[in-house]
């Protein structure tokens, strides 16, 4: 499937519009936070935990966003867009929710 930020795919005109697509992830900050402390020298061990945390919490947005936009029947999403939200969850604990959503279509 073809996931694009454009609102349209150069050479391929969309057929239907299936409609709004989105998928969130949560992931918890304080796991993030938490290797602050790794012992490691320039804060690489940080800055690597972080951005594997956020990656794999990114990709799980965009994975639900497909996952509804294939249930639609659609063969790529335009316009994408991806936002970052920091939250409360039930237990008191920060949280980062990632979203993702676009348009399903049919090209």
């Amino acid at each position: 499937m073809m996931v694009v930020t454009l609102p349209a795919i150069e050479g391929r005109p969309v057929q239907w519009y299936l409609g709004v697509v989105s998928g969130e992830a949560v992931t918890e900050t304080g796991r993030l936070l938490s290797v602050a402390s790794c012992p490691e020298e320039g804060g690489s061990c940080r800055g690597a935990a972080r951005a594997v945390d956020l990656r794999d919490a990114r990709d799980a947005a965009i994975f639900e966003m497909l996952r509804e936009a294939a249930e639609r029947g659609a063969n790529a999403v335009i316009g994408v867009g991806l936002g970052y939200e920091s939250i409360q969850v039930n237990s008191g604990t920060n949280a980062l929710m990632v979203t993702a959503s676009g348009t399903a279509v049919r090209v």
